[in-house]
């Protein structure tokens, strides 16, 4: 699903702020074209330190970027705290565990995904407001 070697592993201060709710995480893709894009993707997760998903509920600007040139870059942030992690050949899953989890979170809020977008991350940096802004993570 995820051809390439370039995999980092997400560190576990970063995970607990991607898999919190209040936090704000946004998702940049890049057109063939070479247009920047990003959104505010509420249902972006890490379910494991190796992975990272967003549900497509209503991205469609975002998928066709996805499909079109394979690389993203989500930025979470709360507070002074914010991390970038990058990811590249992206995979799309319409049914399994995940889907099933995304859905049933989405459901709360009278949404669901046509599918799972799942990254494996290849780089991770901090970008808080901090001395060690810029610093990479893995």
């Amino acid at each position: 699903m995820f051809p390439g070697d370039n995999m980092a592993v997400i560190p576990e201060n970063v995970m607990a702020l991607l898999n919190d709710p209040e936090a704000v995480k946004v998702l940049a893709t890049v057109s063939a074209e070479g247009m920047p894009h990003a959104i505010v993707v509420g249902s972006c997760m890490a379910p494991s330190p190796d992975l990272i998903v967003a549900g497509e509920v209503m991205m469609k600007t975002t998928s066709a970027n996805l499909n079109a040139t394979k690389k993203a870059a989500i930025n979470v942030v709360k507070g002074t705290e914010a991390y970038l992690i990058t990811a590249e050949d992206p995979g799309y899953l319409t049914e399994g565990e995940i889907v099933d989890k995304m859905n049933e979170q989405l459901a709360k809020l009278n949404l669901k995904a046509q599918g799972v977008w799942a990254f494996k991350p290849s780089g991770v940096w901090n970008e808080s407001a901090s001395p060690d802004s810029g610093t990479k993570l893995a």
